[in-house]
């Protein structure tokens, strides 16, 4: 699994959401190494520099790599995941927990509990389909306005959102293409319930864990928070109220200083 790293100390492994790659994470890797962390951003499997594996890309195959590469550090590390990482890192924290020390989770994709008939379509959704789509003839068009768009003054110092606009370069690849339509089927057919379900074993969860939400998020339900105060009573939640998902362009600082917020409460909690 390829990673980028940043600083030196306790380590910390960062998971990107669905169709971005480690460099989401440029911008708050700079502010936990002055915190004395060492980050450690993955490029999840099928995504950035790491190879599609050849099976769906449930949440637990994308947290086998991850917690190989814990277990392959000085000592168990924390983990932070944005969206579908979030998901990643809580099943990486739930199969093994004694490969990591705590979990940050940053508005993270986690199984609906009502609607699930309609999610039920997504069995319909093929991931080989990615291969059909003929954006390969499109890549010197989307590659240059990537680099336009990527130079653009208001996003220069927004990590996050130079990691989406790269995303429109990123799918003329049909591995990514594939990679991006097997995890969003199978995150929407993620069992909530049941022996499998996420919202069952989330509470057996044994490592700290504090949970990040953005205020103006279209994607992550606000519901979350209650069920996963339901769930984990115990586990602190934050809110950025500016915020929303992704692109956050003049409140971007925000979101980078709650999650390193997020970052120390994990630590602390750690500590006791």
């Amino acid at each position: 699994m390829h990673f980028q790293e940043w600083g030196d100390g306790d380590p910390l492994i960062a998971l990107h959401p669905l169709a971005l790659e480690s460099s989401a994470f440029s911008g708050v890797a700079r502010q936990l190494k002055r915190k004395g962390l060492r980050t450690l951003a993955a490029d999840l499997p099928g995504f950035g520099r790491t190879p599609l594996p050849d099976e769906p890309l449930t949440a637990a195959c994308m947290a086998k790599p991850v917690i190989e590469l814990a277990r392959s550090l000085e000592k168990p590390p924390l983990l932070m995941g944005m969206s579908m990482g979030g998901r990643v890192a809580l099943e990486a924290a739930l199969i093994a927990p004694d490969a990591v020390c705590g979990v940050v989770l940053v508005a993270p994709y986690l199984p609906w509990t009502t609607n699930r008939r309609a999610l039920g379509l997504a069995n319909w959704l093929r991931p080989e389909w990615g291969e059909r789509i003929p954006l390969e003839h499109a890549w010197p068009l989307l590659r240059h306005t990537s680099k336009l768009l990527d130079a653009f003054p208001a996003l220069q110092h927004d990590w996050l959102a130079r990691a989406c606009v790269r995303v429109s370069y990123n799918i003329t690849c049909p591995a990514t293409r594939i990679a991006m339509l097997s995890a969003s089927r199978e995150l929407a057919l993620d069992p909530a319930f049941g022996r499998r379900g996420l919202w069952t074993r989330l509470k057996r969860l044994r490592v700290p864990a504090v949970f990040l939400w953005a205020g103006k998020d279209r994607l992550i339900p606000a519901s979350h928070a209650l069920q996963v105060a339901e769930a984990l009573p115990q586990a602190p939640q934050l809110e950025v109220a500016c915020s929303g998902h992704f692109v956050n362009f003049i409140h971007f600082r925000c979101m980078e200083h709650a999650m390193a917020q997020a970052v120390a409460r994990v630590v602390d909690l750690e500590a006791h």
